[in-house]
């Protein structure tokens, strides 16, 4: 990131006519507390000179550099894609491109890390441990005083018996019961419940898929399958296990803050102070955030005009008019009245981390008879992930994701579609291909 962001534009685009575009990149920490008032002013100003704003936001496990380098992969292939097929867009058309920016790096396997280098390159030890060290103080920043010694005390070691698992996940007990914002009313977790969700990660990534993409999720060596000997491995490194149990809840709650506290503000400026069409666009853990700037208000300036949701890492049962277990309404029900179009959702059974682990780190006992219960393609928990099953009990329809020039039918009563990207998309980072380019070119020109 750059030690200053400019008062205006971060960088500029070219749409197919030569139109120069401007992109801003708005940063949060995590909290939701805007890092660039200077940016936020300037776009608010300037704002009311177009008619179309896309805004974007990352998930889970993006730096600077991953996140702005997507948000670009994303515009420059919607852009190729509208000059190579002549796709054309409403009389006077001058859109305006907004990237959140909010801090969601988190531990990561080395498996998952980038090219190996000589082992005990010093440089690359340094940036290893200065990493795993800022995520532990981030966690630790969330936990009483009094229980952080303890908390690194534990994180440190190599294993744990039963009892130190379940210190542990006492400790950790206030990230787990932070906020059920998408399921109202879900009961706060126990300490045995916690760990419990641990052992299920655990025995469920004894073949681990070869890339977990950008969402962080608890891994075991690969060949390994569910048996004593697989939790015998669990158990020897159950530390960073829970650690990035942990983590699934952490980023959860974080971006519900980010959204809520952040961009909700940032959205509700721009409603009112233009009569620009405005476009959300989330990815994974974006999706919660986009969706919880949208739910928070008690009310609106006006409607969005679109949501387009990739990959989004949130419940199924999100936007559900009654809940089985509380027979409230989902977090984010009222979200289809507050935008014009239907609202568009992509889901994959390719995406290992929504369909295998996102549920499981957000588990309970009870759930695991749903878990064995469940047909294939259906969702296994109240819990399984949105971008992983699509969306339920919301009137919703189901329909294949299309491609270029088969456009979308959408029937306005229907305010949810759910866009199976089996076909598509291949893994939970996919999300910047032809068929999602299209997707929102729907959603944009209606």
């Amino acid at each position: 990131m750059l030690d200053q962001l400019p008062a205006g534009p971060y960088r500029h685009v070219q749409l197919p006519d030569g139109v120069e575009v401007p992109y801003y990149i708005i940063p949060f920490d995590k909290k939701g507390r805007c890092e660039g008032p200077k940016t936020r002013r300037h776009l608010i100003d300037h704002s009311k000179e177009y008619t179309d704003i896309y805004l974007f936001s990352h998930g889970w496990n993006n730096d600077w550099k991953t996140a702005t380098d997507r948000y670009e992969s994303f515009i420059q292939g919607f852009i190729k894609m509208r000059k190579d097929n002549s796709l054309t867009m409403p009389q006077g058309y001058k859109p305006l491109l907004v990237g959140v920016f909010w801090p969601s790096a988190i531990l990561v396997k080395e498996s998952e890390e980038g090219p190996q280098f000589a082992a005990g390159d010093p440089a690359i030890m340094d940036v290893k441990v200065a990493a795993s060290q800022q995520a532990l103080r981030d966690l630790a920043s969330e936990l009483p005083d009094n229980e952080v010694e303890r908390f690194y005390e534990l994180a440190q070691k190599d294993g744990f018996s039963e009892a130190e698992a379940l210190e542990f996940a006492k400790i950790l007990q206030p990230i787990y019961n932070s906020g059920n914002d998408e399921i109202t009313g879900a009961a706060a977790r126990s300490p045995e419940e916690i760990v419990a969700s641990w052992k299920q990660l655990a025995m469920q990534a004894g073949a681990e898929p070869p890339n977990l993409d950008d969402f962080g999720v608890a891994g075991q060596s690969t060949g390994a399958s569910a048996t004593p000997a697989g939790i015998l491995d669990f158990v020897r490194d159950l530390p960073r296990n829970a650690l990035r149990g942990v983590t699934v809840w952490q980023m959860k709650d974080r971006a519900g803050t980010v959204g809520a506290s952040g961009v909700s503000p940032l959205l509700v400026d721009l409603l009112k102070t233009t009569n620009t069409r405005v476009n959300l666009i989330g990815h994974s853990y974006g999706g919660k955030i986009v969706l919880s700037a949208l739910c928070v208000p008690d009310q609106l300036p006006r409607k969005v005009h679109s949501v387009l949701l990739l990959q989004p890492a949130v419940s199924h049962l999100c936007f559900a008019e009654q809940l089985p277990i509380t027979g409230k309404s989902g977090g984010y029900h009222k979200t289809v009245e507050r935008v014009e179009r239907p609202i568009l959702s992509t889901f994959s059974k390719h995406d290992i981390p929504l369909t295998q682990f996102f549920h499981l780190a957000l588990i309970r006992p009870s759930d695991l008879g749903e878990i064995q219960i469940a047909a294939e393609g259906e969702p296994p928990s109240i819990f399984a992930a949105l971008g992983g099953f699509g969306p339920r009990g919301c009137g919703e329809k189901l329909i294949d994701i299309q491609d270029v020039n088969q456009p979308y039918a959408l029937d306005p009563a229907i305010r949810i579609y759910g866009l199976r990207g089996d076909r598509t998309i291949a893994g939970h980072g996919d999300i910047s291909n032809l068929s999602t380019w299209w997707a929102l070119y729907n959603l944009a020109k209606g």
